[in-house]
């Protein structure tokens, strides 16, 4: 009994699964570059179902000070957000780490939110920390979303 024992513990370190590659580099990380420079774009633009349709339907979206919530809940509060206001958001993406169908993008993003009447414009920046989900098709899609706010600062 002993003697089958250390082959077969032997066979089965051989069967264990490779650590996970993990990319900073190439064409997925050019590709999720590319897709926050579409959210920017379609976000800024007042294209909200452009902008939900660059998230998976089972997103998770987490804002500041605010429970979770997914697509369709979201989808509500932007169509309020357009007869409200305007926005203009970019995004710079410090690190975008790919590992097999699953990246993780650390970010940040300024925008500003111009009322439609009366108000003062407002001025927003903070941290996003993304995780996107490659679909069947090669393309990537953000899944789960979190981001703050840096506090104004005063003068």
């Amino acid at each position: 009994m002993r003697r089958m024992i250390l082959p077969l513990m032997l066979v089965c370190l051989g069967c264990q699964s490779p650590e996970p590659q993990v990319t900073t580099t190439g064409p997925d990380v050019e590709a999720i570059t590319a897709w926050l420079a579409d959210v920017d774009a379609a976000f800024s633009n007042g294209e909200y179902d452009g902008f939900l349709a660059l998230f998976t339907d089972d997103a998770l979206f987490m804002p500041p000070e605010t429970p979770p919530v997914g697509v369709e809940d979201l989808r509500v509060r932007y169509q309020a957000l357009s007869q409200e206001s305007t926005t203009q958001m970019t995004s710079q993406a410090f690190d975008v780490l790919v590992s097999g169908d699953l990246a993780v993008v650390r970010a940040a993003y300024d925008e500003t939110v111009t009322p439609s009447g009366e108000g003062e414009t407002e001025t927003r920046n903070g941290p996003w920390l993304i995780v996107l989900r490659k679909q069947p098709d090669g393309s990537w899609k953000g899944w789960h979303n979190m981001w703050t706010r840096v506090p104004a600062v005063s003068e």
